[in-house]
């Protein structure tokens, strides 16, 4: 697959490492300075700009099966996806951060019925406000997700004194039927489950299971529930978008915003929240309006440093939970190793989008446990051999959690039978598609030779 890239920016450069060994990737960007960050890759790179077509015409578009604009700038990127299809690119691919623009190139959008076309516009500050307001929803968790349909769910727990589950092997462990324990993480490592796992206070815990199921996981960890007091650091899109999910929550929401005008919108935007216009690091304002007495904190600056202080002086404050936003994906890890909840970053998951849309493998990424393992989407091939699946030697970093079967969703134990066209959720460790793709040429393998055979 040839891919064109415009904008060598930090999303460019996740996008180029994930595909350059397999795909010829080429970037585009107007500032020569960023060719050094792609030294260690074998990209192709040239100074120009993604609106200029014989710029475009340079990097190849013509022949490009995916053209990928990520600048900083909405108008560069979509104007350059517009010129990339004209000049006979493949499928396009604008990133923006403004609402219009996803209105404007949806079905039936404005610019559809003109006859301008885009593939798909992905808006990463969208994904990273249901992702924040998905965790904010459920005490305790410092990680949720929902998936296929919101029929699974996901929870990540860091487990406290007195936690259910702890000092007990995970055979004898009496969890709810329909839920599983598919991850540890204990310091900097992610390991899968067995049966002699015993989980202590201080681990990163993660379970799966059917939506209604995983109801009594979350009543053992929080078993009051109340009206949610959430404070929110930053009054940007995202902040807007975690507030106006959890309005219909009915959570009493305080948003701490330095900039005037924005206090004035919020306040119309967002009638039943309380609009503070301050500084968010400032310990005396947060004092004198008890933002202390929240339950959640979410911290969503435009700035890794501010959302840092405001993180540690939430905890300093004993607010039970912080989520904090980290716009650069390699300060994820110093954020989480100071104590911060759950650090978010709005390029992993688009990045992850970008990977799905491309197809480039046999999986689905459609979730990441701490950046130290996924949860993969895979389609059993119809050709594969059926069989209970502690009989099917999937390797030891590789666990199905779930399986849709028709309209039907299984949690599976070691005697479920899996069986041709299931659709399979599977848990593993980072950058494990290859083994999983192996693990599906080998069922394939299995079935025939046992066609041959007979």
């Amino acid at each position: 697959m040839n891919v064109v890239i415009v904008g060598g920016g930090e999303i460019g450069t996740l996008i180029a490492a994930e595909l350059h060994e397999e795909h010829g990737v080429t970037i585009l960007d107007v500032d020569a300075d960023r060719e050094r960050g792609f030294e260690t890759l074998d990209v192709r790179f040239i100074r120009g700009s993604g609106t200029d077509p014989d710029d475009l015409k340079a990097a190849g578009v013509e022949g490009a099966d995916a053209f990928i604009a990520c600048t900083s700038n909405d108008d560069v990127n979509v104007l350059s996806c517009l010129a990339a299809k004209g000049l006979g690119a493949g499928d396009t691919l604008a990133f923006v951060t403004r609402q219009r623009y996803i209105d404007a190139f949806k079905a039936k959008g404005a610019f559809q019925s003109v006859g301008l076309l885009i593939d798909k516009v992905l808006w990463p500050q969208r994904i990273l406000a249901h992702q924040i307001a998905d965790i904010v929803r459920v005490p305790r968790a410092v990680d949720s997700a929902r998936f296929w349909r919101g029929r699974v769910t996901m929870l990540e727990y860091l487990m406290e004194v007195g936690d259910p589950f702890l000092e007990t092997a995970l055979v004898d462990l009496k969890l709810p039927d329909g839920v599983l324990l598919v991850g540890r993480i204990r310091g900097e490592e992610f390991e899968i489950p067995t049966g002699g796992t015993v989980l202590a206070v201080g681990d990163r815990v993660v379970f799966l299971g059917g939506t209604t199921e995983m109801r009594e996981v979350r009543r053992r960890f929080a078993p009051r529930r109340r009206s949610l007091n959430v404070a929110i650091v930053g009054g940007g899109n995202v902040g807007f978008m975690v507030a106006e999910a959890l309005a219909y929550d009915r959570a009493n929401i305080t948003i701490v915003e330095a900039d005037e005008e924005r206090c004035q919108k919020l306040a119309q935007w967002l009638p039943h929240a309380l609009v503070l216009k301050g500084d968010g690091t400032d310990i005396e304002l947060l004092q004198q309006e008890r933002v202390g007495d929240a339950d959640v904190m979410v911290a969503v600056t435009d700035d890794d440093g501010s959302n840092l202080l405001v993180s540690l002086l939430a905890k300093q404050l004993g607010i039970p939970k912080v989520v904090t936003r980290v716009g650069r994906a390699r300060n994820r890890r110093l954020f989480s190793r100071v104590g911060i909840d759950s650090p978010l970053t709005p390029r992993a998951a688009a990045v992850q989008e970008v990977l799905n849309w491309l197809k480039v493998d046999q999986v689905d990424h459609i979730a990441s446990i701490d950046d130290r393992a996924e949860i993969m989407e895979v389609y059993y091939p119809d050709d594969a051999d059926s069989g209970p699946l502690a009989e099917l030697e999937t390797a030891d970093d590789i666990l199905i959690a779930a399986i849709e079967r028709d309209t039907n969703v299984i949690i599976p134990r070691g005697n479920t039978v899996l069986k041709p066209g299931d659709h399979l959720l599977v848990v593993t460790v980072r950058d494990n598609v290859e083994k999983v793709e192996e693990w599906l040429e080998q069922r394939r393998e299995a079935a025939r030779a046992h066609a041959g055979a007979s």
